[in-house]
């Protein structure tokens, strides 16, 4: 493990000072017991690559028992916009979906300026958006929550209750994210601060990348995996554990060096388990 240093910079440029003995509160999405593995692989990495303390909660589906989970990607897809009530609605939060990887401290990512804004994101610049955005400028292009940095405080006029959460017919995300102004990008920075898409690499490749028609599908721009500081394995064929509730196929991974890395603290962890380390 690598000591703090006494700047951080968040990736823009921008000089963040730590704070003494901070705690960052971190969120993640995941399952009830289908992304076991992945979880710790996660877990494992992150404590690789910090000396900070972290304070992890997962959001699980026997946390919100009452909620409307029909027509969400995962199990946990929405539970995301509770944090900030279950925060009060006071200091600061991070949420990552569990299926990642980390490189780089947490801390970076933890003390970015969000420049008094609610929200931070990495852009996802090849997300493909509904019909009613087909050959327009917002066909492609929306805020990734997958990572997300909240001001909770500042959160509060922009998410709905938990309660309403809770019933909400169909995928709150959508709703949310047309609430704060995606698809349009220069709009809805007055309230999203853009993260450094290295906090989020799609599978390897660079989220953020401005492509251009015809939009590529597997020829995406790649991150050297030296430069990459969280990897997300959101391809769901390419996920090794294959959680249950993935209806799709099993695929081999196309960044074998990534693979090679997930195997590798696999092995670690599980070594690190039977000597009752972890």
């Amino acid at each position: 493990m690598r000591m703090l240093d006494t700047t951080i910079s968040d990736g823009y440029g921008n000089i963040v000072s730590p704070e003494k003995d901070e705690v960052i509160r971190l969120f993640v999405g995941t399952s009830e017991n289908h992304d076991t593995s992945i979880e710790k692989i996660y877990l494992y990495s992150l404590l690789k690559n910090t000396n900070s303390k972290i304070e992890v909660t997962w959001l699980r589906p026997s946390m919100f028992p009452d909620w409307r989970r029909q027509g969400w990607g995962t199990p946990f897809t929405c539970f995301r916009y509770a944090i900030p009530e279950l925060c009060n609605f006071k200091g600061k939060a991070l949420y990552t979906d569990c299926d990642m990887i980390n490189f780089r401290d947490i801390a970076d990512l933890w003390r970015t300026d969000l420049k008094g804004k609610p929200f931070g994101m990495v852009w996802d610049a090849l997300q493909m958006n509904n019909e009613k955005w087909v050959n327009t400028d917002q066909e492609r292009g929306w805020w990734c929550d997958s990572v997300m940095l909240i001001d909770c405080a500042k959160a509060k006029d922009w998410v709905d209750s938990i309660e309403k959460q809770a019933q909400w017919k169909g995928t709150y995300k959508w709703y949310f994210m047309e609430k704060i102004g995606s698809p349009f990008k220069s709009k809805s920075e007055k309230l999203v601060q853009e993260i450094d898409a290295r906090w989020n690499s799609f599978d390897g490749a660079d989220t953020a990348y401005p492509y251009k028609k015809p939009y590529p599908m597997d020829d995406k721009i790649q991150l050297p995996l030296d430069q990459i500081w969280q990897v997300h394995l959101t391809a769901l064929s390419y996920q090794p554990w294959h959680p249950k509730y993935n209806p799709h196929a099993k695929a081999s991974h196309q960044r074998q060096d990534i693979m090679e890395v997930f195997w590798k603290y696999n092995y670690e962890m599980k070594s690190l388990e039977k000597i009752g380390d972890l």
